[in-house]
């Protein structure tokens, strides 16, 4: 499965920035020509302007201004204003494809929406299990088909459900595979209801807890570590 998404960004509720229109400026700043960068994209001239006075018009400042006379003549050059727009866009950018990698590589589980507190609802899974999680979609209602997906980097392995923590899942499972891998090991847990989990820990923490197939051990995770959605 792969996870795949466009980042957008609301300029103050007055409308968007999304990757066409920052590589339009990233372009202009590097050719310093409005012309060469809509040519270098296959954008008509005035299609780069009308976005360009767009985007002047949303973030309410010009994010472009021409400059005249120097060595080359003069040209045209991102603010102070369009440079931060920019850098703002950009890590965002990565912040979301690291957000969608974490997706990617999660549990994915199907279920139906039993309850909902604050910003968090439990979730009875398509086995029959239930996981506490937080929703991405504020909307959401009792009821409703959700996926649930759980990052395997934030499932702790525990002996014992009697420990204190204040993470609010706990699934009792068994171990059905263990795939080691130098210093790393894949488990692949199952519940006695059927949902499975994968994970990786050390091989050092593997051999600590004596993980072998079959064996009866706790999964641990925090509500936010379950993401819920449509």
């Amino acid at each position: 499965m792969k996870i795949d998404g466009k980042l957008w960004i609301d300029i103050n509720g007055n409308g968007i920035a999304g990757h066409g229109r920052i590589k339009l400026l990233e372009l202009v700043q590097a050719t310093g020509s409005i012309k060469k960068a809509a040519e270098s994209i296959k954008m008509s001239y005035k299609a780069a302007w009308d976005s360009i006075n767009l985007l002047n018009e949303i973030y309410g400042t010009p994010l472009v201004e021409r400059q005249t006379g120097g060595k080359g003549g003069g040209g045209t050059t991102l603010t102070k204003s369009g440079l931060e727009l920019i850098k703002t866009y950009n890590h965002l950018s990565r912040l979301h494809m690291m957000y969608l990698g974490t997706l990617t590589e999660s549990n994915k589980l199907g279920g139906v929406i039993k309850s909902i507190a604050d910003t968090y609802a439990l979730v009875e899974t398509d086995n029959g299990d239930t996981i506490a999680g937080t929703m991405l979609d504020p909307d959401l209602k009792p009821g409703e088909t959700v996926s649930i997906f759980i990052n395997p980097k934030d499932i702790i392995l525990v002996d014992s459900d009697k420990l204190k923590t204040s993470a609010r899942n706990i699934l009792k499972t068994q171990t059905e595979k263990i795939l080691p891998e130098k210093d790393m090991t894949e488990v692949i847990l199952k519940t006695a209801s059927g949902t499975v989990l994968k994970l990786s820990i050390t091989t050092a923490s593997s051999e600590k807890l004596g993980i072998k197939p079959g064996m009866e051990i706790f999964a641990l995770f925090k509500t936010a570590s379950a993401l819920i959605m449509r």
